[in-house]
């Protein structure tokens, strides 16, 4: 029984290898076939066909976000608002969210696949989404955890497609839940605590300042 098991194995690596195989031999064969392509030599197994389209459009969204926060670190580091703890709040953010894109776009390359820059965002902006340059502090933390909160619910959804499709590709899912769930979580967790705290704090004293001893405490603890 296990010798069966062990050539049933065999069997199935064999036939899986097969296509290169196949794609080689017809290529170099005496008499070439398709050209001499071997199209079939690739890295790609599992779902990543079908999940490429998702984590493109997953890994745009990482750079587009990353934009938005680096263009809201300079919109406070300006000599008007001379905010430097939001300022670094913000250039922290948008780093960790260009990192993570970059990852992705490793990863989609490590899968045989290719990035695609014109695939867009699955995420949908709110039709009054404010712009930068008129955001207080209070509303840029809104702003910034409804951005998370948008890119952790995009992560959970690939992660479940990935589980849930016909060929289950656990290695994506892993991937996601590995590189980014806990990270998603965390900076959703701080934003709402950073977003209520402020909140407190103006509602307890002069808004000027409280929002400059938060600042300070963000100067501080970045």
């Amino acid at each position: 029984m296990l010798f069966f098991g062990g050539a049933l194995s065999v069997l199935f690596l064999t036939v899986s290898a097969e296509y290169c195989y196949t794609d080689v031999e017809s290529a170099c064969g005496t008499n070439p076939k398709n050209g001499g392509l071997i199209s079939n030599c690739n890295a790609k197994y599992g779902a990543i066909d079908a999940l490429q389209a998702d984590l493109q459009a997953f890994a745009n969204a990482n750079i587009e976000t990353s934009f938005e926060f680096l263009l809201m670190s300079t919109h406070f580091g300006n000599y008007e608002a001379d905010r430097e703890g939001f300022k670094g709040l913000y250039r922290k953010l948008s780093d960790k969210s260009w990192e993570e894109a970059i990852d992705l776009m490793k990863y989609i390359a490590q899968r045989g696949g290719k990035m695609d820059l014109n695939q867009l965002p699955r995420s949908k902006k709110p039709i009054k989404d404010s712009k930068v340059l008129e955001l207080t502090e209070l509303n840029s933390l809104a702003k910034a955890l409804d951005g998370q909160k948008q890119l952790a619910d995009e992560a959970l959804r690939i992660h479940a497609q990935a589980q849930h499709h016909t060929k289950q590709d656990a290695a994506v899912a892993h991937y996601i839940e590995e590189r980014f769930m806990e990270s998603l979580s965390e900076r959703v967790r701080q934003l709402a605590g950073y977003s209520n705290d402020l909140k407190n704090m103006l509602e307890e004293r002069d808004a000027s300042v409280s929002v400059f001893l938060f600042d300070e405490y963000l100067k501080k603890t970045l």
